[in-house]
């Protein structure tokens, strides 16, 4: 199986990334029936004709890219929902129905209790997702995380953990 990460260098993916290769390297040995392929780390600072090469060779995405802390608040809307709606369009182009998993947040649930343009871009970045779903017949899976925590968190970034026990 070929797995594609997106948001690789990013606190879950960078833990994600790191799982997978124990699997592959035999390290971590709870899932004997999983056989990993290629790891695809894609990232901000990756070429982006390398996204095209990893949708058409993708049996899984891992879709965590996004952006939580922008100097603009328009760059929420760019990098969660305009991200993914680039990356589902190389899967449509390459007809790769794998099935994809985006990291949403719970913040996606707020809309109209309490309004922000992270949660908003979240939210657009589910139903575009399921949007594409219904379209291709492809499986997809939001996942909101509520609080983070663990190897590489930062303090003052990513969780209240992490800050309170920095």
């Amino acid at each position: 199986m070929n797995i594609l990460i997106t948001g690789a260098k990013g606190f879950v993916g960078k833990n994600l990334v790191a799982a997978l290769k124990c699997i592959k390297d035999g390290k971590d040995r709870r899932f004997p029936g999983l056989t990993i392929g290629e790891i695809f780390e894609y990232d901000i600072d990756t070429d982006t004709a390398l996204l095209d090469t990893y949708c058409k060779e993708a049996d899984f995405v891992f879709n965590l890219a996004g952006v939580n802390r922008p100097q603009n608040p328009d760059e929420f809307m760019q990098g969660n929902f305009g991200f993914a709606e680039t990356l589902l369009g190389m899967l449509k182009k390459h007809c790769n129905k794998c099935p994809v998993m985006i990291s949403s947040s719970i913040q996606a649930t707020c809309i109209g209790r309490y309004d922000s343009d992270y949660g908003r871009s979240k939210k657009a970045g589910e139903e575009l997702v399921f949007a594409y779903g219904k379209d291709t017949g492809a499986k997809v899976l939001v996942y909101r995380f509520p609080n983070l925590f663990g190897k590489w968190c930062r303090p003052n970034y990513n969780s209240a953990v992490a800050t309170f026990c920095n």
